[in-house]
This record gives structure tokens, C-alpha cells and sequence, in this order.
């Protein structure tokens, strides 16, 4: 049976926002998909800051009553509610005590419950401070409970798009500017990068490599110039790129001449999803098609990503999404123009865009070299597409939470002829584009950090952590360094140990440690010393570990007068001047921030 909660907060002036759940469901779950609704609201939130409480009768959740009752009980939830806890939540469920609300004009769904409308129940949310929060006296035992946590958040997200997806428009018609736009502000986005405008959202993941190495591939294939190109793949890109130069008539006549040609350059069948009954076999390549760029009045390969999320959605393919990020290509042709994607599944759906729009028409007499730049790209997708069937033949019968994670999970300590194993225990992050985890190591369950990174200074880490400044450096080197791996477009994977403690963005300013200026000082001096800068000495990078205070993050450190700062800075935070994207990272915007943080004002 399914429940519709109507969740008011104990902010009176708050607008209530209604949930699903199936009658079986955890408090937690309730508490995050009343995250989930409160969108970027609720981002600094957890599931943890959240008190749900029961109302004693039942309330009109016409705007403004709640308002009133919590008034007239001098804003005292006990006097209007019950509190719930894992020990209560039949409290939800129970008909006799969760009457249905009464109907109101401005929430429709509200009323008594028939076969299709579920029964409504009112549920009372607080937010707590963050000083209320269950602390265990146990570390270990702390961190495997807020692993457990962060998993459930995770699957709830999971199922919670699930729901939505099965549920949504088409993707022709979610495709369009207007629906996209809808869509990417809402709580289950395509991360693809693009945003709302009026209403922006992170919609930026981690690279699909990371979840799956056929995309490195891929991309290590496209950009490979040496990359020998049998001819008879020449010879069928020819012809496509010919076909491709057509003006069709319609889309009946331009399909029956471009996907012959397209099969045959790829040597491979490809899925084309329409839009109701879909294949139930394993989709390694999804396509998008338009007569023309424009027509359609969406973009193919947004199309196409909107199509590879309502493929694996499917009922039918539960089983099989349960083992895996469910690695997929999409190919967007539109006209003489396409573009390759690579996608995965794991709490949300992330397409990448890992080509461009390539021109596939015939431009000049002169065409020899656009034809093998095409050929490139369409034999590397052969040569994935292969991969990937293989990925899927022999997929080995992993737990359901593998599939949130990157798929590194070994590395190779400087010294040592044997790899260390590891397996993902949560994001260290509850942002969408976190790429930085807790991990055990399967030998003896040590705790680690893994975090992946483009550029990251291991001598200036290596620097402090030898004299007890920054945590142990285990591993800074390519994602994975056997001979013939993909390259990763030189993304690193750093290792390192993990430190007990908070960062300083965690900790109130009276808690820190009394020296913490001192010690912040000496570690900064240290730095310099050895012909370093660090360049983002901000709160979140500082951890404060048994009174010990430690730096953590050395992606943009590097030596004086080398480095510099990345292409991309947050407008949202104040720089010390001088500072700019690509500038050079000075001594002096060091010690600015370090003035910034002991002597903030």
C-alpha cells in the first residue's frame, strides 16, 4: 500500500511539500525524500538534522492552519505531536491515529483514501541544530553507521528516480527546451551539466570513466592518431559520410539509406528505443536520430540520455541494473552531424557528452582527412562496443551498492610488488560531484581516503606528512599503471590515510584547538619553506585531528612561481587580490588567507 505524507515544518511560514512511500518503508526514507523535495534548500542538510513528529489529530493542511495550531500551542511541539523514532513509526501507518487529512482546493490529492488514492497522513518535520546530533562513543562503530546512512540515502535516491523515470514524459517530449528546463531544476536531474537558468542546480558528476574504464577507452581510441584504421571501415565511412551529405525529404527516407550505412561502419547493431515497448535485451549503444539539427524541437543527444535513463528503468531490466552502474554508449546523429555519449546509473543518471558534434558531411574535394577523423571515432565505438558486450557476458554477481562507486579499487603502495585491494565505504562528500571516498582495505579493514583528481602535488603533501602536517600519502600516480590500461585523459588517484577528526568548516570557532593559530602558522611556514605554495587555504581543506591540525587537500598546491590557480573560480568566495583563474599562486595570497582565517572578521 502506498502513503502520501503531507510534510508541513515546524517553521511555520514554510510550504508544505507531499511525499510517496510504500507502507513498509524506514523513517530515514521518509526523512530523505523530504530531503529530496526541499531540492538545494536542503543541501547542507542530512537525514540526522531531521525530527519528524506525528500530529496528535488530524489538521487541515489548508495554508496557514498549521500555522495557527502551532501558534496556539505556544510553539510546543509536544503539545500538538508525537515525536517518532524506529521505535514509534507504526505511529505512520496506523489508521486510527493517522487519519486522513482533511480535503483542501489547494493540495487536490488530500481526502479520504479509494483504491486510487492513497491514504494521507501529516507528518510535522525539525529541523535540529547541528550540536543535537547521536554521537557514538565509539569511532569505528560511528563511521560504519554513518556509511550505512549515507548507502540508504543513496538507495533512497536511487529508487526515488526509479519512480520518477517510470513515471516522466517520453524523452522526445522531456527533451524540450521547456520540459529540459523543468527538469534539470527538479530533484532528479540528468547530471549533464546543464541547469536552469532561473533556478540553477548542481547537475555536474564525476567523469563516467571513473565508473567504468570502456569510456576511457574510448576517448584514449578517438584521440590516438596512430590508432590503425582497417580499410574496409574507411570504405563504409565514406559511404556514410556520403549518405549523411543528403537533404531527405523525411525521416522515413533518410533512415532507410543512414542506418544501413551506420551498422555497416559500426559492424554492430545499434538499439533505437522507441517510445513505449522497449527492447529487453542489453542496450550497449542507444541512438538518437533527427532529419536535421533543430527539428524535433530538442537536441538528439539530450533525447538520447533522456532515452538510456527510461531503457534502464524497465522493470525488466531490475536484475540486471541491481549488478551494475549499467555502462551504456549513446550515439545523437542529427543531419550530416554526430556525436558520441557515454552514461551510467548509479543514485542518478549521468550522460557525458565524450565527443563533440563531428561533421560527417562531405565539406571539400578534399576530404581524406575528415573521413579518417570520423573513421576514428566510429571504430573506437566498435572496439568499446565490443568491450562493453564482454563487460556484460561475464558480469560477476557483485552487491547492489557497487554500483554507486568508481571502479578503481587496488592500488600499489611505492615499494611493494602487491596491490592493495580496497572496497568504497561512502562518499566523503554529500555533494553530486564528490570524488573523494572513505575506503576499507580488504586485508585488514583499514580505513582510507580515496579521491581522484586532474592535477595534485605529491611532493608538497609528501612534504608536510613527513612531519605529522598533513595525513600519510600511501599512493599518487595513474588510476590504474598496468601495461596497455587506458590513460584516463591523466586523471591521478591519490591514497591516503584517514584522519579522525573534522575539517575546520565543521568545527565552531570556539572548539578549535587554542593554538590552532600557531599551529595553522607553522605548518604554512613549513610549506614555504620547502619552495611550495598551497593556493586554497579554505576551511574545508584544514582538518583538525586530536588537536592536531593537518592540511588535506593539495590539488591546486605546487612549487613557487610554477603554480597556478585552475580555469575555474568560485565567484561565491572572497580571494585575496591578485587572485585569478590561470594566475600564478603566490606566498602572498597564502598568508592573506591564512590573516582570513585566524583573524576572521
Amino acid at each position: 500500500m502506498t502513503i502520501l505524507y503531507v510534510v508541513e515544518s515546524a517553521e511555520p511560514n514554510a510550504e508544505a511539500v507531499m511525499v510517496t512511500l510504500e507502507a513498509d518503508h524506514k523513517l530515514d526514507d521518509l526523512k530523505t525524500l523530504i530531503l529530496v523535495k526541499w531540492g538545494k534548500a536542503a543541501a547542507a542538510l542530512d537525514i540526522r538534522d531531521l525530527r519528524l513528529w506525528k500530529p496528535k489529530r488530524a489538521i487541515s493542511m489548508a495554508h496557514g492552519v498549521w500555522a495557527q495550531v502551532f501558534q496556539d500551542s505556544g510553539c510546543k511541539l509536544p503539545e500538538v505531536a508525537d515525536q517518532l523514532d524506529a521505535t514509534n513509526i507504526g505511529l505512520l501507518g496506523s489508521h486510527a491515529v493517522a487519519a486522513p487529512l482533511d480535503a483542501t482546493a489547494d493540495i487536490g490529492l488530500l481526502g479520504s483514501p479509494t483504491a486510487e488514492k492513497p491514504p494521507v497522513v501529516g507528518v510535522i518535520v525539525e529541523v535540529l541544530p547541528r550540536r543535537q546530533h547521536h554521537e557514538s562513543p565509539h569511532r569505528t562503530e560511528q563511521l560504519e553507521e554513518e556509511a550505512r546512512d549515507t548507502i540508504s540515502d543513496m538507495t533512497t535516491r536511487y529508487q526515488n528516480l526509479l519512480l520518477h523515470a517510470r513515471g516522466g514524459m517520453t524523452p522526445s517530449q522531456a527533451a524540450k527546451s521547456a520540459n529540459y528546463r523543468m527538469e534539470q531544476s527538479g530533484s532528479n536531474p540528468l547530471y549533464d551539466g546543464r541547469y536552469d537558468d532561473a533556478n540553477p542546480a548542481a547537475t555536474i558528476a564525476p567523469p563516467v570513466q571513473l565508473y567504468h574504464p570502456v569510456f576511457a577507452r574510448f576517448i584514449d581510441d578517438v584521440n590516438n592518431t596512430a590508432l590503425e584504421i582497417p580499410g574496409e571501415v574507411l570504405v563504409a565511412t565514406a559511404d556514410l559520410m556520403h549518405k549523411a551529405s543528403g537533404i531527405y525529404q523525411d525521416e522515413d527516407a533518410r533512415k532507410s539509406k543512414i542506418r544501413p550505412a551506420l551498422k555497416k561502419a559500426l559492424s554492430l547493431d545499434i538499439t533505437n528505443l522507441p517510445e513505449a515497448a522497449l527492447d529487453h535485451t542489453v542496450a550497449l549503444a542507444i541512438k538518437e536520430e533527427k532529419r536535421e539539427l533543430g527539428e524535433g524541437g530538442c537536441d538528439p543527444s539530450t533525447q538520447a540520455s533522456f532515452s538510456v535513463q527510461r531503457y534502464w528503468v524497465q522493470h525488466a531490466n531490475n536484475a540486471l541494473r541491481a549488478l551494475c552502474c549499467c555502462p551504456t554508449f549513446l550515439i545523437a546523429f542529427a543531419g550530416p552531424w554526430i556525436s558520441v555519449l557515454g552514461a551510467v546509473f548509479t543514485d542518478k543518471c549521468i550522460p557525458q557528452r565524450l565527443t563533440d558534434f563531428i561533421w560527417m558531411g562531405n565539406g571539400s574535394v578534399f576530404n581524406s582527412h575528415a573521413c579518417r577523423r570520423v573513421a576514428r571515432v566510429l571504430y573506437s565505438l566498435t572496439r568499446s562496443l565490443h568491450e562493453l558486450r564482454r563487460y556484460y557476458t561475464t558480469l560477476p554477481q557483485t552487491g547492489p551498492s557497487t554500483r554507486f562507486f568508481p571502479s578503481p579499487k587496488e592500488f600499489q603502495c611505492p615499494g611493494s610488488s602487491t596491490p592493495v585491494r580496497f572496497e568504497y565505504a561512502e562518499p566523503l562528500e554529500r555533494d553530486a560531484g564528490c570524488v573523494a571516498f572513505l575506503c576499507k582495505t580488504k586485508e585488514d579493514n583499514q580505513s582510507i581516503v580515496v579521491k581522484f583528481a586532474e592535477s595534485y602535488c605529491s611532493e608538497a603533501h609528501a612534504h608536510l606528512a613527513a612531519k605529522g602536517m598533513a595525513p600519510q600519502l600511501l599512493y599518487c600516480g595513474p588510476i590504474d599503471p598496468s601495461p596497455g590500461a587506458p590513460s584516463y585523459g591523466g586523471l591521478k588517484m591519490i591514497v591516503m590515510e584517514y584522519l579522525e577528526g573534522k575539517t575546520v568548516a565543521q568545527v565552531e570557532q570556539h572548539n578549535l584547538p587554542g593554538d590552532f593559530a600557531v599551529q595553522l602558522k607553522k605548518i604554512i611556514g613549513v610549506l614555504h619553506a620547502g619552495g611550495f605554495v598551497f593556493g586554497d587555504l579554505r576551511p574545508p581543506n584544514i582538518m583538525v585531528s586530536k588537536d592536531k591540525v593537518k592540511l588535506i587537500d593539495f590539488d591546486w598546491a605546487g612549487q613557487m612561481g610554477i603554480a597556478q590557480y585552475p580555469l575555474h573560480l568560485s565567484s561565491r568566495i572572497v580571494w585575496p587580490e591578485g587572485v585569478g583563474p590561470l594566475g600564478k599562486i603566490e606566498k602572498a595570497h597564502d598568508l592573506a588567507m591564512l590573516q582570513a582565517l585566524i583573524n576572521p572578521v
